[in-house]
């Protein structure tokens, strides 16, 4: 083999070696862009149902306060005194009125009890109702 020949295929081998390169990455490129596109999509796709969601909770939202509303309407309230027979009138305007307080008691420190001392019993479990919830429980008239 003459030495022209030998560099003739030395350049050959170059060339094809660089296109097989520029093939990689062409074909990593491309994969790439596929790869970007579809995670894209997907984060397309889960703001789409986050601003869905977001859009229910408004909704839920409004609804909510819009009851809330209506059970601190004086009518309803009117409706609400009647329907359960309470003894509940507005305030006059010369009316006052005087509650009792609740009773001082003395600051008791753990050290200074005995343990035959009364003890207070305490109820752990305190009871409430949501407004809109306890609307819903009683029937309308």
């Amino acid at each position: 083999m003459s030495a022209a020949l030998r560099e003739e295929a030395r350049r050959y081998r170059q060339i094809l070696g660089l296109l097989g390169l520029l093939a990689v990455v062409t074909v990593g490129g491309c994969l790439g862009l596929l790869w970007l596109r579809q995670k894209i999509e997907l984060t397309a796709r889960a703001t789409r149902t986050l601003e869905t969601e977001i859009v229910k909770e408004e909704r839920r939202l409004r609804y909510i306060d819009t009851k809330i509303a209506e059970i601190h309407l004086p009518n309803h309230l009117q409706r609400q005194i009647e329907r359960f027979g309470l003894d509940l009138a507005p305030p006059r305007e010369d009316q006052v009125v005087y509650l009792q307080g609740a009773p001082l008691r003395e600051e008791v420190h753990p050290e200074d009890q005995d343990e035959s001392g009364p003890q207070r019993e305490r109820d752990p479990f305190r009871h409430s109702i949501d407004l809109a919830i306890m609307d819903a429980l009683v029937p309308n008239d």
